[in-house]
């Protein structure tokens, strides 16, 4: 009844923060400190500085080779909890695992297997997603599931919001599964594979604007991307980070800018995109009242 938990950003710690109420964290496996800001700063993950709040012991591997696996036997026997801890974990690690080792996965296997399962669903126009608790196998986010909540995408919810709701969800799945797993109560069920789809790694340029698409794939890439890599452009030379905007019926031709009173509109290729929320290179997050009395002359 011991659990080795694996995770690394916010989304793991209310998954965490259960299990250790139960009473089942052995040790925590999380990633090293890493260096942030400006001046480079060695800062812990979220899921570590939770550990150093509530005296949980914590292993930081760089490597997860023998020697990784030498310092973990001490733990065992341990039933092994992963929640985006952001590295592949080799099979040699998992084997150690009493009972299968088993993942939470913001998304409704088979659909979105892959590293960016919330982003991409807002990326799509998805209406729905949800959370997957499921054992791992040889395949990515392949294994058999052992419980599923959907819930709806609010429709102007961005990556950071539908994060914490899900990050949530699947702390509750674990909160209504995990006993009844180690005591070898729970059914897992096969994925169906033939409905399988797939996302993928999300990398900085995905966020490049291009105005020539929808107004609704373009408010899907700022909800998507927010806060990283974030959804960019330049206007009238500057570059700019998008953070909130909402669909308009307004005319205007892709790219093009109106301006009025203290509202900001850019033309797309069907309607337009108001725009509510920005960041202009060297500068803080601000609404876009804001901007236009900073920036209006640069861009009439």
């Amino acid at each position: 009844m011991s659990i080795i938990f694996w995770g690394t950003p916010d989304f793991a710690v209310p998954s965490l923060k259960i299990l250790h109420n139960l009473g089942l964290v052995a040790v925590v496996v999380t990633q090293p400190d890493k260096p942030a800001g400006r001046g480079k700063k060695l800062v812990a993950s979220p899921v570590k500085d939770f550990c150093l709040a509530n005296n949980i012991k914590t292993l930081e591997p760089v490597k997860l080779d023998q020697a990784f696996i030498d310092s973990i036997k001490k733990y065992l026997p341990a039933s092994f909890v992963v929640v985006a801890y952001g590295k592949i974990i080799p099979q040699v690690v998992l084997d150690l695992s009493e009972l299968n080792a088993i993942n939470v996965h913001p998304s409704i296997l088979p659909e979105l297997r892959g590293p960016s399962p919330i982003q991409t669903a807002i990326l799509r126009g998805f209406e729905q997603t949800g959370v997957s608790l499921m054992q791992l196998d040889k395949k990515m986010d392949h294994g058999p599931i052992l419980g599923q909540i959907q819930v709806k995408i609010q429709p102007d919810e961005n990556y950071l919001q539908l994060a914490e709701r899900l990050s949530v969800i699947g702390s509750q799945i674990l909160d209504d599964k995990i006993q009844d797993y180690l005591a070898g109560h729970l059914t897992p069920l096969p994925q169906a594979d033939e409905q399988a789809t797939f996302c993928q790694m999300i990398d900085k340029a995905d966020g490049q604007i291009d105005w020539s698409k929808s107004a609704q794939e373009i408010n899907n890439m700022i909800r998507a991307f927010n806060p990283w890599p974030s959804a960019y452009a330049k206007l009238a030379d500057i570059d700019i980070k998008f953070f909130a905007a909402k669909v308009v019926d307004k005319e205007l031709s892709a790219g093009k800018i109106a301006i009025e009173k203290d509202s900001l509109y850019i033309g797309t290729g069907d309607k337009s995109l108001e725009i509510l929320e920005l960041q202009p290179a060297g500068k803080k997050k601000m609404k876009t009242a804001e901007f236009i009395r900073g920036y209006q002359k640069f861009l009439v």
